[in-house]
């Protein structure tokens, strides 16, 4: 391990525009104590690769926003963001993208280039101007993140290449950045104590026993149904565009459809798919016995028991709610929905599927071989629905003040495809949709939205 030159490195840190003498004392000799951190270059992981090949679908950026009824400290959130940087080098990395294989390399920012503040009037037009910056893959920084005052409030933003991880690795790291900066607000405690574990996609792996092991890695198939069925957008032309379309449900409201839900049988997650069917099949004049699939984001953490040694990054996949037409009522997709949901959860290896074939591509060829090669079974999903789940307003505290409201909005999708992500927050639903389109589109978007909402409303 080579010795750091304390000097020069603290020099570096405050050149950054870190400006506590204590935390770089204390992040340096952390930094000396951790390896990891100290690399110039990191290796694309395998879901890093698989976001990578996805930029031909969508524009490879995911979208959050977590707002806070105080002012935050401007100079203590960023000396916590620049510690967790630190510790997370990739995120201030620049990708190459190197046809035999790319990876991370480190690049040089200062902290301004990654927080935006602004102090608006407006803060809706301040979201809609933030949410379509763009981050190409040669930035120094591959996260953003807006700290805007309106009003006595925070609303903090961001914007980040997917490839650093999904909705389930940000809350890791949305979780580590809270803790750190109350620790440090309150108590006056260094902000170091980000993670610098493992991005590997083989830790889903790590728990399972013998037997277990040794039939996950046999489920090579992961089919994606082929459906012609599509949004009714008036044309494919591409655009790069960025529309977002989104509708929130109050909590009263959406804790009536849960109850609803729950008499069926039926859990959010299948609520939220039934009601995006039901909607889908309104605005396309759906026959009643057309098959219809939507992909559902799967969290393969649920296979990991220990995320103690688990960095930011990618662990999702794609399940597939396939049901033979819609019948009469909602009532009925509900019923299929959630029918065909228990067989896929009772599935043990749930969400694994295809793994193996994915490693062994990238493994056995180039990325630019296995790229070509992946594509060839690879169906983009036309339809998805991504539930982040209910924010946990404990982890996600800050200094004694728990947010007052979430948005999330997921990577801006080429047309055909359209996918829903979802969260909740003090029992209020809000979901969303990204799309490269135009005024055309949005409008189709807004009556699906239109009809979704009051599906769930009307329970």
């Amino acid at each position: 391990m080579k010795e750091l030159d304390f000097k020069h490195e603290a020099e570096a840190l405050r050149s950054k525009g870190l400006t506590d003498e204590r935390v770089i004392n204390d992040l340096l000799k952390h930094k000396a104590e951790t390896p990891y951190m100290q690399q110039r270059k990191y290796p694309t992981e395998m879901y890093d690769k698989v976001n990578l090949m996805c930029r031909k679908y969508m524009d490879r950026l995911a979208r959050f926003e977590v707002d806070y009824g105080f002012e935050i400290n401007e100079e203590k959130f960023k000396n916590t963001l620049i510690c967790c940087l630190e510790c997370a080098p990739f995120m201030h990395s620049q990708v190459i993208n190197n046809p035999i294989a790319p990876y991370w390399r480190v690049a040089d920012y200062h902290i301004d280039d990654v927080v935006i503040v602004k102090h608006v009037d407006d803060i809706d037009a301040a979201r809609d101007e933030f949410f379509k910056i763009q981050i190409p893959l040669k930035s120094n920084v591959q996260i953003k993140i807006g700290l805007y005052y309106c009003n006595g409030n925070t609303y903090v933003l961001f914007i980040w290449n997917h490839m650093l991880f999904d909705g389930g690795g940000y809350k890791a790291f949305w979780y580590d950045f809270c803790r750190n900066y109350t620790e440090y607000d309150l108590n006056g405690v260094s902000p170091v104590a980000f993670s610098s574990g493992s991005r590997s996609y083989k830790e889903v792996y790590k728990d399972m026993d013998k037997e277990t092991l040794k039939a996950a890695k046999k489920q090579l198939a992961n089919v994606s149904p082929k459906i012609k069925r599509t949004m009714p957008f008036r044309t494919l032309d591409k655009t790069n565009e960025i529309i977002i379309v989104s509708r929130q449900v109050e909590a009263e409201n959406f804790q009536r459809a849960v109850d609803y839900a729950k008499k069926k049988g039926a859990t959010v997650t299948d609520l939220l798919i039934a009601a995006f069917i039901n909607a889908l099949a309104k605005i396309t004049d759906m026959p009643t016995d057309e098959a219809v699939s939507i992909a559902c984001a799967t969290d393969l953490r649920r296979h990991i028991k220990d995320l103690s040694t688990l960095g930011y990054t990618n662990h999702v996949s794609f399940s597939h709610c396939s049901i033979e037409g819609t019948g009469a009522s909602f009532d009925t997709i509900l019923e299929r929905v959630s029918k065909r949901m228990k067989e896929i959860k009772s599935d043990p290896f749930m969400g694994l599927h295809g793994l193996p074939l994915l490693n062994f591509a990238y493994k056995a060829m180039t990325y630019i071989q296995a790229e070509n090669a992946v594509k060839m079974f690879y169906n983009n999903p036309v339809f998805s629905v991504s539930n982040v789940g209910a924010v946990d307003k404990l982890g996600f505290d800050l200094s004694g003040n728990s947010p007052i409201s979430a948005f999330v909005a997921g990577a801006a999708k080429n047309k055909p495809c359209a996918v829903m992500t979802a969260l909740t927050v003090n029992g209020k639903l809000s979901a969303s949709m990204c799309l490269r389109g135009n005024a055309d589109d949005k409008e189709v978007l807004e009556s699906f939205f239109t009809i979704f909402k009051d599906t769930i409303e009307g329970l």
